[in-house]
């Protein structure tokens, strides 16, 4: 098995003009559009998740990085999201802290059982982010493409 494919905007090393046009073919015939995404999934657990997702999407929108088949990546993002949020919530007034007594009657001191819940939701967010594109590392990575498509067109010496 070889190497995974990199998109062309992030190639290095000379390829020739000929494998440049297979290459962009091949990426413009994966390309999907991202009409599905404008609305929200009536599957997202809370106005909460909703509204992270028309934000989302509206940043999306602009820089077209995610089409309609990372519709249930950026939903379950969402509700992480949402569960993550609501989970905050909850431990704002609480300990980190809690007497917790276990099965034969001894009392010991434990780290909230929040805590963990709110941890989950994160690793979650994370894992989605970097799918998605919104983590920092997931942005650079597609920093090539997108400066390639903005000066598409345009070279440092004009039409020659």
């Amino acid at each position: 098995m070889g190497r995974p494919k990199k998109p062309i905007g992030l190639q290095s090393g000379n390829i020739s003009k000929h494998n440049i046009d297979t290459r962009e073919l091949e990426e413009q015939a994966v390309t999907v559009s991202n009409d599905q995404l404008q609305k929200p999934p009536s599957w997202l657990r809370d106005d909460v998740a909703k509204k992270e997702w028309k934000r989302l999407i509206a940043i999306y929108n602009e820089i077209k990085i995610i089409g309609n088949l990372d519709y249930n990546n950026l939903g379950a993002y969402c509700n992480a999201f949402s569960n993550f949020i609501q989970v905050s919530e909850e431990l704002k007034g609480q300990p980190y802290m809690v007497e917790h007594t276990n099965k034969i009657g001894v009392t010991n001191i434990a780290q909230n059982p929040l805590i963990t819940i709110q941890r989950t939701y994160s690793d979650e967010m994370k894992k989605y982010s970097t799918m998605l594109g919104l983590s920092v590392d997931s942005r650079l990575k597609l920093a090539p493409i997108a400066a390639k498509e903005k000066n598409a067109g345009t070279s440092e010496f004009g039409d020659i």
